[in-house]
């Protein structure tokens, strides 16, 4: 069977492809798919084509695939956020390694973890309307950040702030799959970082998918059986992050109201049970 996959950003996956010598093309915009009932060609920006048994689509939370395969398909959903990230050499700032320091500040939230090498990995989310974009995101960051009581501003100082993107998520996509093709990872169910699932999820759809297509009889078998065991986790996830993406956008009186039930909350969500459902979910081979 030759699969045709459009998108895939797990290093793993692709290095593992490219060990086992299926060939990888970069650059290729999908303009259309044909979907015969027997195969599936797709076409690219460039001009080219390319034929498969499959088409799987894992091409991210703007999914051309999605809007082909339903063009009332919905669309990606803004957070009201903007997500920021770095690194920084000899900030000072001491750390346990693999230990995350998460802040909500009074305007933005901020977090950061200290590397076995000493460096100081850090991410921001900041509110902020979609298009709403400076000449110059330091400044505002730092700003944000100032009045706050931690290192949060020390640390956006001492660092470049490259990159700068709005976060999206997905409402339940009513159409996954038809005929030939499926939608999986972010172009199925893409959810806001805030659960720090994103890249789990995807990787659990893609062992999923592969025992669901060895044991059925065929395709579409395969992908029914795929969709019914993922959409409830994938949706539950994608709803739970929404909320806690919901609470870093928290306006002036939202804010109150946020700090006054976070240490509840925190008392509750400390415990390893309460959240296990989604950071110890074991897929089967």
């Amino acid at each position: 069977m030759k699969v045709l996959i459009i998108g895939c950003g797990i290093g793993g996956l692709r290095d593992e492809a490219a060990r086992r010598g299926i060939p990888i093309s970069y650059g290729k915009r999908l303009v259309s798919f044909d979907d015969t009932g027997d195969e599936v060609v797709a076409s690219f920006e460039d001009g080219t084509s390319a034929t498969g048994d499959l088409l799987i689509a894992c091409d991210g939370v703007h999914s051309r695939t999605r809007s082909l395969l339903d063009p009332a398909a919905p669309g990606p959903r803004y957070s009201g956020l903007y997500s920021f990230g770095g690194i920084v050499r000899d900030a000072g700032v001491s750390g346990e390694p693999g230990v995350y320091n998460m802040v909500f500040g009074k305007r933005a939230f901020f977090g950061y973890t200290v590397s076995g090498s000493g460096d100081t990995w850090w991410f921001a989310n900041l509110p902020r309307r979609l298009g709403d974009v400076p000449a110059d995101w330091k400044p505002v960051l730092v700003e944000a950040f100032e009045g706050d009581a931690n290192v949060s501003a020390d640390i956006i100082r001492r660092s470049p702030v490259d990159l700068a993107l709005p976060v999206y998520d997905l409402p339940p996509v009513p159409v996954w799959h038809k005929g030939r093709v499926l939608l999986t990872g972010d172009a199925a169910h893409a959810t806001s970082p805030s659960s720090g699932q994103g890249a789990s999820l995807a990787v659990e759809d893609a062992v999923v998918l592969a025992r669901c297509l060895r044991e059925s009889k065929g395709h579409r078998e395969a992908f029914e059986r795929f969709e019914a065991e993922r959409r409830p986790r994938v949706e539950r996830v994608v709803a739970y992050s929404r909320t806690i993406s919901n609470s870093k956008a928290a306006g002036p009186v939202a804010r109150v109201f946020r700090d006054l039930m976070l240490p509840m909350f925190l008392k509750k969500s400390a415990s390893q049970e309460s959240l296990a459902w989604m950071y110890r979910h074991q897929v089967s081979l």
